[in-house]
């Protein structure tokens, strides 16, 4: 069949997105953290040993001569990075925020190592590469290389050293299969019609790590968390007719496509603040909305009734 073969390099972007015990993804508000402050990711596969069934017979010439292959227990995954984010390191290692007295909300401004925060690690972590070459573009689109560890855990700062010079922070984790990621909360490739979408292929109770080509960008960085299941707010036209709508566009997330969940076109917005719609049938329908420029959830719509 049909490849694409491509050298990746450079890192500039990476999301860590918050899980539960099971592997789950948390939906809260501060589920989602993206950094560009990234030095290197080491990944080495830690392996439980090839077996060797080796057995002479009375002449002393091989009469069982067999292996049983080695077993991928987890990739041991070393991140650094070269700026501190506190909500990141929390999701990453659970380690307690230290918060300031800013009102009505606090703001993390630090993080403590505590013992025992350890068990409670539970994240995925994705990293888009640049492509080199001839084969950074694919029909005018800029291509990257989108990379998933869906589930790590032990999560935990490792050395630190404070001297003349930047410090570096480092995290270290474990992979762990059985992860209930599926095709994942976010919108990392781009559909032959140019829709953006999740994966194609759930991730499979095995898999341990993925990789592969795409032309959805990378997410917008951010310091801090932000919500894992964004809304988009759709209300009667004042007005128009009864079965017609308006989206209120969400702020910088321009050209976009709206998924009106009536079977209907996808449409794609490229200005404005608001996007009107109208139905041809009383019902109640659920809209998505989709950002092209970057990766992140689809913004969803409550119900919307019309009659």
């Amino acid at each position: 069949m049909p490849s694409i073969c491509y050298p990746v390099l450079r890192v500039p972007a990476v999301r860590l997105t918050k899980l539960g015990s099971c592997g789950e993804v948390v939906d809260s508000t501060c589920s989602s953290a993206t950094s560009n402050g990234i030095i290197t990711i080491e990944q080495t596969a830690e392996l439980e040993d090839r077996q060797d069934y080796f057995t002479l017979n009375a002449d002393a010439q091989p009469c069982i001569t067999d292996t049983s292959p080695p077993i991928l227990k987890w990739i041991n995954v070393t991140i650094t990075f070269c700026q501190v984010d506190p909500e990141l390191y929390n999701i990453a290692t659970a380690e307690p925020l230290v918060l300031n007295d800013a009102t009505p909300t606090p703001v993390a401004v630090g993080f403590r190592t505590r013992q025992g925060s350890v068990n409670n690690s539970n994240f995925a972590f994705e990293a888009w590469t640049r492509i080199g070459g001839s084969n950074n573009c694919s029909g005018g689109t800029v291509q990257y290389g989108y990379f998933l560890l869906p589930w790590l855990v032990e999560g935990m700062v490792g050395d630190l050293t404070l001297e003349n010079g930047a410090a570096n922070f480092v995290i270290t984790a474990r992979t762990q299969p059985n992860s209930l990621w599926g095709v994942g909360p976010y919108d990392v490739i781009r559909l032959s019609t140019g829709t953006p979408s999740p994966l194609l292929v759930p991730i499979a109770s095995g898999d341990h790590r993925h990789m592969q080509v795409t032309t959805q960008p990378p997410p917008t960085v951010t310091c801090g968390c932000t919500d894992v299941t964004p809304t988009v707010t759709v209300s009667p036209l004042a007005g128009s007719a009864p079965l017609a709508v308006s989206l209120t566009v969400p702020t910088g997330t321009l050209p976009a496509v709206i998924d009106w969940g009536d079977a209907t076109p996808l449409q794609t917005v490229t200005s404005g603040a608001t996007v009107p719609h109208s139905y041809t049938a009383p019902g109640t329908y659920t809209v998505k909305y989709h950002p092209l420029n970057f990766s992140g959830p689809a913004y969803t719509s409550a119900p919307v009734v019309v009659a």
